[in-house]
């Protein structure tokens, strides 16, 4: 009898907890599942029971497929960037152990800022007028006039984007050193011995070795991005037109300023739905590549 209950002490230890995570996770999704087969509005929810045609409409919605490949496009650009530029800095500074602890101290510097106090800070830096950028464009003779980055259709993505990078690369350079130096030595040592070439070490040890941890760091930073709200809220409003329209802003602009709650519902789950999918594939795909590296 003791054996028994000493066996699932720590399952009966750990179902609080559980059951916490399982409510917060379960009602809220399990109320905005119910409401997004009704035509409610903030006023009044649970309206009336419409059943597919927010769903039916989801998918004639210009502006929502247009928001989703924004969505995909910004996330697979900047975690590319922010991947590679984060690897490139961790190599760089692996072996420098007192410059990379100075760095890793600067590197929290944008993880601890707030999203809006970050927003702010290239909203300025972009002003069309007294913006840190126009400003050293214009006299290094780059530009004969102020450009508004973030009014401009073909510059706004891309400044987000850039915002973006700026504070997220410090996360990716982090992981990616504490990836680099948990590598085992020995191998490296040997690789010495041999007389192995630079270019030799970093392609056929530190590659392969390194490899799973980053692509777990670019599947993570991938699926964070993919929630990008705050930038756009602050930056451009989903503007000009929709050039910057993104699945969670379109979101929050149908439910809380349309006040379609119903309808916001739907485009919750279908969100949910796809990047579901995604995660799936993504790490089938992640299965693919280790295979391939370990080759």
């Amino acid at each position: 009898m003791n054996g028994s209950l000493e066996k699932y002490t720590p399952k009966l230890m750990v179902l609080p907890t559980f059951l916490i995570l399982l409510i917060i996770s379960l009602v809220p999704l399990i109320y905005v599942l119910g409401i997004s087969f009704t035509a409610s509005t903030i006023a009044k929810p649970f309206n009336d029971f419409v059943w597919f045609e927010n769903y039916k409409k989801a998918f004639t919605d210009e502006i929502f497929g247009h928001s989703l490949v924004n969505t995909l496009l910004f996330a697979f650009i900047v975690t590319t960037i922010q991947t590679f530029l984060g690897f490139v800095l961790a190599f760089t500074m692996q072996r420098e152990r007192t410059l990379s602890g100075v760095l890793r101290t600067l590197a929290l510097l944008p993880l601890f800022t707030p999203p809006v106090a970050i927003a702010m800070i290239w909203r300025l830096i972009y002003d069309p007028n007294q913006g840190l950028l126009n400003y050293y464009l214009l006299n290094w003779g780059l530009s004969s006039t102020p450009i508004a980055f973030l009014g401009e259709r073909t510059l706004a993505f891309p400044a987000i984007m850039l915002a973006d990078i700026w504070q997220w690369t410090p996360f990716c350079f982090l992981l990616c050193l504490a990836a680099l130096q948990s590598l085992p030595r020995d191998p490296y040592e040997a690789a010495m011995v041999d007389g192995a070439s630079a270019w030799y070490v970093f392609r056929r040890l530190t590659l392969p070795m390194v490899a799973p941890q980053i692509i777990v760091i670019f599947l993570f930073r991938f699926l964070i991005a993919l929630k990008v709200f705050d930038l756009i809220y602050m930056l451009t409003f989903g503007g000009p037109g929709n050039a910057t329209q993104v699945a969670s802003f379109y979101i929050y602009r149908v439910s809380f300023k349309q006040f379609q709650t119903g309808y916001g519902g739907a485009l919750s789950i279908l969100v949910l739905i796809l990047i579901s999918i995604l995660a799936t594939l993504l790490t089938k795909g992640r299965e693919f590549l280790l295979s391939k590296v370990e080759r």
